[in-house]
């Protein structure tokens, strides 16, 4: 009896998703294995065979909800900081994008036409920071990868209307 209740604690007090799911469908095919067959052995068979399989599609099931889940969180967090900003901070990631990418060096960026301020805003906002260069020989500013994307939909959007 204390095996069981052992076995009973440790199996609700389980956070492991994919265990979780995995003993309740392998108990399922193991209570109807035994009550169509009426047989214990099969049914227990039945129950430990199907656990291990049943575990790992449903780990693999639950990682990728969860990265699905985690990237509509950042693009919904993305979307807010970049409809708060101003017109001028939007022209500055539209220099991002007209360049091709979320980094520009120094040079490139005190080429563009957009207001410092909007730059400093947006260094404030940790929109933008400060970076170097692969080779560590120039700085560079790099534009928040998510807010670039958004970005780049919204001058593709106002490409094809």
């Amino acid at each position: 009896m204390k095996d069981i209740e052992k076995w009973a604690d440790r199996v609700y007090s389980e956070t492991d998703f994919g265990r979780s799911i995995a003993t309740s469908g392998a108990g399922i095919i193991g209570l109807v294995t035994y009550l169509f067959f009426n047989d214990w052995v099969t049914a227990a068979f039945s129950t430990i065979i199907s656990f291990p399989i049943i575990r790992l599609v449903s780990a693999g099931i639950h990682e990728k909800v969860n990265r699905r889940r985690k990237h509509a969180i950042e693009r919904e967090e993305a979307e807010h900081i970049y409809k708060r900003l101003s017109e001028s901070e939007k022209e500055v990631v539209q220099a991002f994008v007209r360049a091709g990418g979320s980094v520009m060096t120094w040079d490139q960026m005190n080429n563009q036409p957009v207001p410092s301020a909007s730059i400093e805003s947006l260094i404030q906002r940790e929109v933008i920071w400060t970076s170097m260069t692969a080779d560590g020989m120039r700085e560079t500013f790099a534009l928040n990868s998510a807010i670039f994307d958004i970005g780049n939909e919204e001058a593709q959007s106002k490409k094809n209307s």
